[in-house]
């Protein structure tokens, strides 16, 4: 017997005995290891499915702040027109009254000199016409006795 012959037998033993005892075992371990392996990959498209489900659930809701902002955006320049047009017509109207009031006054002013200059020219009209009686007492004209009348009321009124 030849020396390549027991190499032969001795595989071949080799290869039955890795068959039926080690071969189950290898298998085994290749399947769980597959198995493994499946459930990551089952896992990961789960978790990515679910990532894409998250990441449109955002940017519908992106989108929708985005358009509430630009009608809130919308809204505060509206109001901003509104109270500005308000604004400027309440500073109109005061405007308009505080010229209209101090338009007023100014003729009120005005009233008040005019009345204290004619006070001041009658007075000064009376003194002359008492001095020009005083110094022409024989001057006895209706209309002198008429204003001597009132300047003497005049006084009257005065104290």
């Amino acid at each position: 017997m030849d020396a390549s012959f027991f190499i032969l037998i001795s595989f071949c033993v080799f290869v039955f005995i890795f068959v039926k005892k080690l071969w189950p075992n290898v298998l085994e371990l290749l399947d769980q290891h597959i198995a493994g392996i499946k459930n990551e990959i089952a896992k990961k498209k789960s978790s990515i499915s679910e990532h894409e489900k998250l990441k449109i659930l955002y940017q519908d809701r992106l989108q929708h702040l985005h358009k509430e902002i630009e009608e809130l955006k919308t809204s505060a320049i509206q109001k901003f027109d509104f109270l500005k047009m308000k604004l400027d017509t309440e500073l109109e109207v005061q405007h308009a009254y505080r010229q209209k009031s101090f338009q007023q006054t100014i003729h009120r002013m005005q009233r008040q000199q005019r009345k204290t200059l004619q006070a001041r020219c009658a007075g000064k009209i009376l003194e002359q016409i008492k001095a020009e009686l005083k110094r022409n007492p024989s001057f006895n004209d209706d209309y002198m006795v008429s204003l001597l009348k009132s300047y003497k009321e005049a006084d009257s009124v005065k104290s």
